[in-house]
């Protein structure tokens, strides 16, 4: 049977996304791993793991020639601090792919590209405990990057408090 999405592109999804990216890994006929130690990730399915990080000069570079050797780009999964700047170039380099942002709770959604319309938001929140407030676990964090990644709809996890 062949895999749902054809070619994935991942960035910062090797920590609190993980589960997310290795149920991508196994629904992509390809994935482009980018994070700062994606050559250690493991995972089944046909990985090309990119070091890098994101607050490097050379990252832009980097990511548009690898992204040139790979055929169309079909899904992203993208956790990036501060965002905006990065998305004003990245998602014009695929424009068909849908696109799945999470964002921590502060993160103001950010504008998109004109052209690029098929973006969704995870929100990350957090959650009331017998001590007042957690942080949201992986497994929750996991689960609606799973789902925008399969409806393509925009979610929020969690309760998105003022600081």
């Amino acid at each position: 049977m062949p895999a749902p999405f054809g070619a994935a592109l991942v960035i910062g999804g090797t920590g609190m996304l993980a589960a997310a990216t290795r149920w991508l890994a196994d629904r992509s006929g390809h994935m482009m791993l980018v994070a700062r130690n994606a050559s250690r990730f493991e995972a089944n399915g046909t990985i090309t793991s990119l070091d890098a990080d994101w607050s490097d000069p050379a990252f832009r570079g980097r990511i548009t020639d690898a992204i040139a050797q790979v055929e169309a780009i079909d899904v992203c999964l993208l956790w990036l601090h501060r965002p905006q700047p990065i998305l004003d170039w990245l998602l014009p380099l695929v424009p068909g792919a849908r696109s799945v942002i999470v964002l921590g709770g502060m993160d103001n959604r950010p504008i998109l590209p004109r052209g690029v319309g098929n973006a969704s938001f995870v929100r990350l929140g957090s959650k009331a405990s017998a001590n007042g407030r957690r942080w949201l676990a992986h497994g929750e964090i996991c689960t609606a990057a799973i789902g925008a990644l399969e409806d393509g709809r925009s979610r929020i996890v969690g309760e998105l408090l003022p600081a």
